[in-house]
């Protein structure tokens, strides 16, 4: 599965589309023992940063190296143009994404505990608005790229019934690879998923996202099931600290995960997966490679606050995997 080379009209690597999204992250919270209605508890820090597929993927990916192309919805407003100025600051091409002066930019209250994991309370704003539709009608941007990458499914219920469409039209109509990512636990839909999934190339859900989407807890049951639903391309499930699960052509493996000497906080490891398994698909590593690459990517995330302020340049992953 080889992605279309470089060239004057397609000047961009990768064109991620979806959900864009402000955090404000606060650590170290522990959500089991909340002070007291009214009271106030000092907590270590809080920061504000961009999220969603979006900014995390694009910025991580420009981080990692390459030319990214964003197509989505903001604000009019503060967190808008904050979220703008970020991914301009990383070379990002904002070109598709759409102003709704109607709506608040999506933001996330992200509380991270002690151990790193996160809660989110999310609110979505502007992307309520959000539609196949922007993707669509901004075909201009997005054959500019070689890969496309969408999410979040299961975030954006709105567009689910048109996935199917969608991909199958930015297929015919530039030729692209593209990448599905899913959030916030997708309902259960047999249906829904045969219309998506053989329109895709690349599938990995998280395990409680492939569990909420299959019914099925073993990646090996999972990945059936997906294949049941008509997937023909790359499928597999990220397991966390056990790495991920992938399965193509008639080969199916685990990769184990990169160690990590300590947890500081896991927003965005999902998407760095989705960043680094992009980078490899794009520098025409072999999926087990490319998801290889992935977990190495995700695991430098861990170990800063934020989605994307531990990735590295594309060079120091290739050369530790050489090592």
């Amino acid at each position: 599965m080889k992605v279309p080379p470089r060239s004057t009209v397609r000047d961009l690597d990768v064109i991620v589309a979806g959900v864009s999204n402000i955090d404000i992250i606060g650590r170290t919270i522990d959500l089991k023992h909340p002070p007291p209605l009214g009271a106030l508890q000092t907590i270590e820090s809080v920061s504000m940063t961009t999220g969603g597929v979006v900014s995390n993927v694009a910025i991580d990916l420009a981080t990692l190296g390459f030319r990214v192309g964003v197509v989505s919805r903001i604000g009019k407003d503060s967190f808008g143009g904050f979220l703008r100025s970020r991914l301009e600051m990383h070379g990002i091409f904002p070109e598709g994404i759409v102003v709704d002066p109607g709506r608040q930019t999506s933001a996330t209250i992200v509380t991270v505990a002690g151990n790193g994991e996160r809660t989110f309370f999310h609110a979505r704003g502007s992307m309520e608005n959000f539609r196949v539709e922007d993707v669509l009608e901004q075909m201009d941007v997005v054959r500019r790229g070689r890969l496309f990458v969408f999410g979040y499914f299961g975030l954006l219920p709105e567009c689910d019934a048109s996935l199917g469409h969608m991909f199958r039209s930015v297929r015919q109509k530039t030729g692209m690879l593209s990448i599905l990512d899913t959030g916030a636990h997708p309902g259960r839909d047999a249906s829904l998923l045969q219309t998506i999934l053989p329109e895709v190339d690349f599938f990995f859900p998280s395990r409680d996202e492939a569990c909420a989407l299959t019914g099925e807890k073993e990646p090996q049951r999972i990945v059936a099931a997906f294949r049941d639903a008509g997937a023909r391309g790359v499928v597999g499930v990220k397991l966390g600290a056990e790495g991920c699960y992938v399965s193509w052509e008639k080969r199916a493996r685990r990769v184990p995960a990169r160690k990590v000497r300590k947890v500081i906080d896991t927003t965005g490891a999902g998407d760095a997966f989705i960043a680094g398994f992009s980078a490899g698909v794009l520098e025409g590593l072999d999926p087990f490679a490319a998801a290889a690459l992935g977990n190495d990517v995700a695991a430098s995330s861990l170990g800063e606050i934020g989605a994307s302020t531990g990735i590295k340049p594309l060079n120091k992953y290739l050369r530790r995997r050489k090592q």
